[in-house]
């Protein structure tokens, strides 16, 4: 699976604008070959900055997509409504685990203060 983010950063008065305009966008973005999600995030300190996420099956997947007229559009609209972005890309793996129900409560309970282990009992 491949992360790609992007931060943006936007002027106060292009807030609502941005949000929008990529809010409109999102929807076809999510029936792109590969993607898995895509989400468009306000940070809650920083009201001038968000963070847009997408989720992609493989790297060639994420690549076609940043070929393709979606991407350009998407990218200019960011381009003209905001003061700056920052891009990165992840590649992330996983491995199953094979705890059973009981082992993986016992861990959390243990990562959790007494009192209220006893009280999640009853």
């Amino acid at each position: 699976m491949i992360l790609k983010t992007t931060r943006i950063t936007v002027k106060a008065e292009k807030r609502v604008e941005l949000a929008q305009t990529i809010g409109r966008l999102l929807g076809p973005i999510k029936d792109v070959k590969g993607c898995r999600a895509i989400g468009f995030y306000l940070d809650a300190v920083d009201q001038n900055s968000s963070l847009l996420l997408s989720e992609w099956e493989s790297e060639s997947d994420l690549d076609r997509y940043i070929g393709s007229n979606a991407f350009a559009i998407l990218r200019g609209a960011i381009m003209v409504l905001s003061v700056g972005t920052t891009d990165s890309q992840a590649i992330v793996t996983s491995e199953a685990c094979n705890l059973s129900e009981k082992s993986e409560r016992r861990a959390w309970k243990q990562s959790i203060p007494s009192a209220v282990v006893d009280g999640l009992d009853k």
